[in-house]
């Protein structure tokens, strides 16, 4: 459970320095590069201590895995990108959490984990919660909802969070850090052609914030696929997803003086149960 809750704390951290970087950061995908340029310095620290440890039984699975895994972090932020120019920035968030419906779903077709009823009431009362806390009545763009693109980056986001179950369970474990290295690494090769191909600059606001970005996002995935080797995926994605959300939240009522609607406040409250039940 600590590597649970070590994931969902570095989550939360992401967002939170995303959130303060929007002052001071204006392109689209710089502080995305400086990102993934810290999360590979980390993994290549880590990976070189863990490959003199393995006998690099798996090598060929983990390259795969890792490639996929990189391509589907940086398509779905793509992905993110154009839905929020298409279908605004309540839907595309909204359907961008809903991707946690994803590995939940292939943890129990795929995996053959049952969950309790416990755990199935928590996962709808974290769905519930996640429409409640992006989804307001009157600031919803409607008149023409590109469909395809929100399933796509649903789908996207929830395979690229699903691909950390997958390693766990047909990769090999003493090469996991080699893994996450090599998607961050794709990711970073992506999205420094979209860096030099739209001409963007990177700032030392970028370098600052990609180094407090890069630290937690890399850990986050790495204390999760810790976390995912002792605990069923059905209890470890929604817990991970809603929790870090949770924190995220109060950050910004405390941190960034947000406003939250009544609506909101008592999402929060269903986020706690569900967290509860889940862990039941």
């Amino acid at each position: 459970m600590i590597y649970l809750i070590l994931a969902i704390l570095c989550s939360a951290g992401v967002s939170i320095f995303m959130r303060a970087s929007e002052k001071y950061c204006q392109g689209h995908y710089d502080i995305l590069l400086m990102n993934y340029v810290v999360c590979v310095l980390a993994g290549l620290i880590l990976t070189g201590r863990g490959l003199t440890q393995t006998d690099g039984k798996g090598m060929p699975v983990t390259i795969v895995f890792g490639v996929v895994t990189g391509l589907l972090y940086c398509g779905s932020f793509i992905l993110l990108q154009w839905n929020v120019r298409k279908n605004g920035v309540i839907l595309s968030s909204t359907f961008m959490k809903l991707g946690v419906i994803v590995p939940a779903v292939l943890a129990v077709v795929w995996f053959g984990e049952r969950p309790g009823w416990n755990q199935g009431l928590g996962f709808i009362l974290a769905i519930t919660a996640i429409l409640m806390i992006h989804l307001e009545k009157g600031k919803i763009r409607t008149e023409k909802a590109y469909t395809i693109g929100l399933l796509l980056l649903l789908l996207g986001g929830g395979l690229g969070d699903s691909m950390a179950k997958f390693y766990d369970v047909y990769g090999n474990p003493g090469l996991g850090s080699f893994f996450l290295m090599l998607s961050f690494l794709v990711s970073g090769i992506i999205s420094g052609i979209l860096v030099f191909r739209g001409g963007e600059k990177i700032t030392k606001y970028e370098v600052l914030f990609g180094v407090l970005i890069g630290i937690p996002n890399y850990f986050s995935a790495r204390f999760l696929l810790w976390a995912l080797a002792d605990i069923p995926a059905v209890i470890t994605y929604p817990t991970y997803s809603i929790a870090a959300m949770a924190l995220i939240g109060a950050a910004g009522v405390l941190m960034f003086r947000e406003k939250l609607t009544k609506r909101q406040w008592g999402a929060y409250l269903l986020v706690i149960l569900a967290v509860g039940l889940l862990n039941m």
